[in-house]
């Protein structure tokens, strides 16, 4: 899955509606997306201690927000590059029960 990696990082609300249409348009009940674009559309006030690029991520309001539309999300650390294991993959996982 493919989030716009052209959005200004400062601006949250674009890169989660940018996800949010990646989402739509992602056709499987599972997808990826990077961890950098994750902490972008939901920062933490608290800075990454291991990456100056990007925060951490807020993940009480991304379940929040993916939840209502209809996923789940957790970390894939499985799916982490060599050096990331401390920014891995998030992974969002269709809720069957929800009809979006």
């Amino acid at each position: 899955m493919q989030v716009a990696p052209t959005l200004v990082p400062d601006d949250s609300w674009a890169w989660q509606a940018a996800l949010d249409r990646a989402l739509a348009a992602h056709g499987g009940p599972d997808a990826l997306a990077r961890y950098p674009h994750i902490a972008f559309a939901f920062p933490s006030p608290s800075p990454h201690p291991y990456a100056n690029d990007h925060p951490l991520i807020d993940y009480r309001k991304l379940k929040a927000w993916a939840n209502s539309r209809g996923w789940r999300v957790r970390p894939a650390p499985e799916r982490a590059a060599t050096g990331q294991q401390h920014s891995p993959p998030v992974r969002f996982t269709r809720q069957s029960n929800h009809y979006h």
